[in-house]
This record gives structure tokens, C-alpha cells and sequence, in this order.
């Protein structure tokens, strides 16, 4: 098994205040939902699902295979927010009442076909698959709706990036450390798109939009002060956007984009088997 993927994201430029080529091109990386949407109505459906409640009180897990995926105590909200390649659940509105808090345990499967040399699916691809999961079993309805929010762009800073990527994309991993002082941001093998929603996940109430147009991937390392340490101050602070800047050679700059946001009309306990 790999583990899933940080869950990328999200925005479309202004036209008025970016040139249309620019626009033009991270209108389709920050608008996920729409194109998981696409995606996976061109896609087969998973052939074998089992979907059970779990009761317990444990963690949640989540993992893709080679064909298909499995959910131990997952929230409804989480399978929602990956199969639509959300990155903050703030995206997300709709869902009350025994769903919202509710687990679920999830194993779904392509099967083989007989004679034909397997299919090979992307992460994307599996993760889209979910979507008409979700509506068959959970008898989910959704419907995008835009709203201009205040988000983060990852830019190359003046002097140029700190870091080396090279081609193939491969996809690695990120390891993010939150003790003590310090938070610590580990990349292995990442693209500047991963980072992006890497740091999303961090920001949580900001989403991260790669326009650095930096291509391939490459292992880096980040590493800022936690607010402990910005609560007690002191000359060793070092804030994210200083760091970012310092030691990668990059910088997050604020700007207000339209963001496609995900309301749920419809969504039902599912019939278990």
C-alpha cells in the first residue's frame, strides 16, 4: 500500500489584476473540485465496495492501493474533502446530525478483467473514483459554489529558489513535526504543487496556490517557530513566511481569488454490506 496524497487545492486568478495566460493556468489548479468532477465521469466504477460504521473511538486512516483504496474510521467530511481534492474541510459546508461525527470503514476494489492486462490508476484517478462512491452509497448531492477568499501565493522570491528539482515527477512524501518550539517541514521527492498543500494543511484557514512555475521535484527541508514561540516571543522567532523566504528561496504573498466552496444538499447513513 502507498499512503493518500496531502489533499491539494484550490483558486482562480482574478482576470482584472493577472495576465490571462497566468489566469488561465492556475484557474485549473486551484479549482480541484471541478476537475475531480470531469475526471471521474470518464472513469470505471469501483467493482467491489464494503462499507461498514465503526463504532470505536480510534484514529482515522486512509491509504490508496494499486486498485483502490480503504478507510478505517473515516469521517464522512474527510472522504468528501479528498474525493473532491479539497484542502481545508473549512470548504466544505452542509453536513449535520449523526453523519457529521459518524465513521466508516470503506474497502473498494477494481476488479480484473478477464484476459486484459490490469489497468494502472493514478492517485487522481482513485481519488476521483470516490466521488460516484460517495453518491451511490451515501446518496450524496453536492453543488460548487464560488467565493472569494483570501489566499496564499507561493511566488520565487527576489534572488531566485533555494532548492534543486529535477524530472521525473515520481510524487514523494511530506513529514510535518509540530513539538515543542520549532515546526519542522520535511519533503522528499515533492513538487512545488505538493508544497503548496502542504502548507494549506498547515494554514488551514488559507489555501496555498503554487504560481512559482518551478517544474519537477526535489528534497527540501523547513524549518519555523510554533506559536509557543511566537506567543513568548524573543530574537530566535522565525515565522513562516521568514522562512520560507530564507530557506527555500520562495515567498507567500496574500491575495483575494474567487474559490470554489462545496455545499452538501443531500447525504444519507449508507445501507451496509
Amino acid at each position: 500500500m502507498r499512503p493518500s496524497r496531502a489533499i491539494p487545492l484550490l483558486v482562480a486568478l482574478v482576470a482584472a489584476l493577472t495576465p490571462p495566460a497566468v489566469a488561465q493556468a492556475n484557474a485549473a489548479a486551484v479549482n480541484p473540485a471541478a476537475k475531480s468532477i470531469a475526471m471521474a465521469a470518464a472513469l470505471p466504477a469501483y467493482d467491489v465496495v464494503s462499507i461498514h460504521q465503526n463504532k470505536s473511538e480510534g484514529n482515522w486512516s486512509f491509504q490508496t492501493t494499486d486498485d483502490g483504496l480503504i478507510a478505517k474510521n473515516c469521517p464522512l467530511l474527510i472522504l468528501i474533502q479528498y474525493a473532491y481534492n479539497l484542502d481545508s474541510l473549512d470548504l466544505i459546508s452542509g453536513i449535520s446530525g449523526p453523519l457529521e461525527s459518524a465513521g466508516f470503514d470503506i474497502n473498494a476494489k477494481l476488479a480484473p478483467r478477464d484476459g486484459a492486462t490490469p489497468t494502472k490508476f493514478t492517485d487522481d484517478q482513485l481519488q476521483a473514483m470516490l466521488i460516484p462512491l460517495l453518491a451511490d452509497r451515501f446518496h450524496l448531492h453536492v453543488r460548487l459554489v464560488p467565493k472569494v477568499m483570501t489566499v496564499y501565493e507561493l511566488v520565487v522570491a527576489k534572488g531566485g529558489p533555494k532548492l534543486k528539482l529535477t524530472e521525473p515527477v515520481t510524487h514523494g512524501s511530506m513529514n510535518f513535526d509540530f513539538s515543542g518550539n520549532d515546526n519542522t517541514l520535511i519533503a522528499k521527492k515533492a513538487t512545488m504543487s505538493e508544497l503548496a498543500g502542504a502548507l494549506s494543511a498547515w494554514a488551514q484557514q488559507h489555501i496555498v496556490v503554487d504560481d512559482t512555475g518551478l517544474k519537477g521535484e526535489g528534497d527540501f527541508s523547513l524549518k519555523w517557530s510554533s506559536d509557543v514561540a511566537e506567543e513568548q516571543g524573543g530574537p530566535n522567532f522565525i515565522s513562516i513566511f521568514t522562512a520560507i523566504q530564507d530557506q527555500l528561496g520562495l515567498k507567500l504573498q496574500p491575495a483575494k481569488l474567487p474559490v470554489d466552496t462545496l455545499v452538501i444538499d443531500h447525504a444519507e447513513m449508507p445501507t451496509e454490506n
